[in-house]
């Protein structure tokens, strides 16, 4: 499902800055800008048109002279052991504090969360740097960058749902870290174009075909790194209380854990754009970039020894699994 997602989500972003870049050289900045409006009142009418779900109550389950419903009473009688009553009253619920410092005690949350921040910074990065950097190596306008962020976003519409079916059955840890692997070269490659150092680069033809072949593969990797963070928070919570059913009280905790996740997003997008600008004024975009291969070579190893190949089942799918009756 969430493969489906990362499709809408990539038709929006590869075709929005080639949209705007398309506007604005048409109708100029005016023009660009103004059609956010006719976006934003598309939306209003999609989300009036929306179906909601009907609150219609099912009929009520006839019962049967004593007040008991025969199809759903237990086959088996209760169980009189006073174990695990005493077993359950002595597992306390993690709330407040002690539910984030739970989870953080997790190998995979953190490691989940910690590739999601990096893999914000490197979306914020090209955000920031991209269209300045190919402008002043390439003499490009709005056009042409937005181009390049539609190949750079347009990957993920194909490649988004395979991607997500290979994690449903191999887990997020060899993607996420094959995807950081590959992305150190490719984020060093990007920053050869343009810099003097490379003379064979230099050249405005030759550089310029260097960069948008190496932002597409980054464009088809970075599919590896699709929904890391979403789902390693909600399958550590699925670990965690599967160890310890209950601990985070009757309604669980996925809420509060992919708020987490969705915070490190945040955080990301907002230190990425700090990173790439300054790194970029003080040590050039060949050294930024080289900083941020730096940071998916410690993101590889972090996922590769935090995160797990296995995906957990979830304790009513355990439930279910297990819940034949022998005869």
């Amino acid at each position: 499902m969430y493969g489906f997602v990362t499709v809408a989500i990539g038709v929006g972003t590869s075709g929005g800055p080639l949209v705007a870049g398309v506007l604005f050289d048409v109708g100029g900045y005016w023009v660009a800008w103004s059609s956010v409006l006719f976006v934003i009142v598309f939306d209003v009418i999609l989300r009036c048109l929306m179906l909601e779900r009907s609150r219609e109550t099912s009929e009520p389950v006839r019962t049967d002279r004593d007040g008991q419903d025969p199809e759903r009473e237990t086959l088996l009688p209760p169980s009189t052991d006073p174990e695990p009553q005493v077993s359950s009253q002595a597992l306390s619920e993690k709330t407040g504090i002690q539910f984030y410092l739970c989870l953080c005690g997790n190998g995979r949350f953190v490691g989940g969360v910690v590739s999601y921040f990096c893999y914000a910074i490197l979306t914020a990065s090209f955000d920031t740097t991209l269209p300045l950097h190919v402008r002043d190596a390439f003499h490009w306008g709005s056009l042409p960058a937005g181009l390049l962020f539609a190949a750079l976003q347009g990957p993920a519409v194909f490649f988004s749902v395979p991607v997500g079916w290979l994690k449903d059955r191999v887990g997020t840890r060899y993607p996420t870290t094959i995807g950081f692997a590959l992305l150190v070269p490719l984020m060093w490659l990007i920053g050869v174009p343009g810099d003097e150092r490379f003379p064979w680069a230099c050249e405005e033809k030759i550089g310029s075909i260097i960069y948008s072949v190496a932002v597409t593969c980054i464009g088809i990797v970075i599919c590896l790194l699709n929904g890391v963070g979403m789902m390693e928070a909600t399958q550590a919570v699925d670990e965690i209380e599967g160890e310890s059913a209950g601990i985070f009280g009757p309604n669980g905790g996925y809420s509060r854990a992919i708020s987490v996740s969705s915070i490190s997003w945040t955080l990301g997008m907002f230190i990425g754009p700090i990173i790439s600008g300054y790194g970029t004024e003080k040590i050039g975009y060949y050294g930024m970039n080289c900083v941020l291969a730096g940071i998916c070579g410690l993101c590889s190893f972090t996922a590769f020894w935090n995160l797990k190949s296995s995906v957990p089942q979830r304790p009513s799918q355990k439930q279910t699994s297990s819940g034949g009756v022998s005869k």
